[in-house]
């Protein structure tokens, strides 16, 4: 299966009108989403039609959270009912064939608002790993939040950084997805476990 992936959209509709374009001439075969689709309203209803046009499914992130579990009476009226529909389709996590898609590190609850806002930046040793593929059994764990591309095993951190395409077989491999507001998607293989890295520039 080819999955297209988005993350940190944050209402950039060009980029994502990019995006969706090179992921359809792709063929992928889903688009998924991991996050923040949010930034401050005023693109969210076209960033929502372009998504639920291109069937793409995905999970919430620390912008998002609120308007996809309680919507409030002021949300409600301010956003399209397409809008206030696809966002309540966004869950908390997705595994896909072998693959776990979050928005935030895997032992982090992504159903607390807290957790979802917790940052101290990508993970840079040996114990933030251990902690991360201790949390859930998958094989490849994606996620985005940081706003840059990382690659990692459960022994080593990766000298990658979105530049090329790279093949994430046999062992398990935690993923960081560049951010589309920035430009940065990806079409994942889990026949053939080839990452690939696109930019809309």
């Amino acid at each position: 299966m080819k999955l297209g992936l988005l993350t940190d959209i944050h209402e950039h509709t060009d980029n994502l009108s990019k995006a969706l374009f090179v992921l359809s001439e792709q063929q992928v075969d889903q688009i998924v989403v991991l996050g923040d689709l949010v930034e401050s309203g005023q693109n969210l209803d076209e960033t929502c039609r372009l998504l639920a046009d291109a069937k793409a499914i995905g999970v919430w992130g620390n912008h998002d959270f609120l308007l996809c579990t309680s919507p409030s009476r002021q949300n409600q009226k301010k956003f399209s009912p397409l809008t206030l529909q696809f966002m309540a389709t966004l869950s908390a996590r997705l595994t896909i064939e072998d693959c776990y898609l979050s928005h935030i590190e895997p032992w982090l609850n992504p159903e607390c608002l807290e957790d979802l806002w917790y940052f101290e930046g990508a993970p840079k040793s040996g114990r933030n790993l251990k902690r991360i593929f201790a949390a859930v059994p998958q094989r490849v764990l994606m996620m985005g939040h940081y706003h840059k591309w990382m690659l990692a095993t459960e022994q080593e951190i990766i000298a990658w950084q979105g530049e090329r395409p790279v093949s994430i077989e046999n062992d398990r491999h935690f993923v960081v997805l560049g951010p589309l507001c920035r430009g940065h998607f990806a079409v994942y293989d889990t026949d053939t476990s080839l990452l690939a890295p696109f930019s809309v520039y």
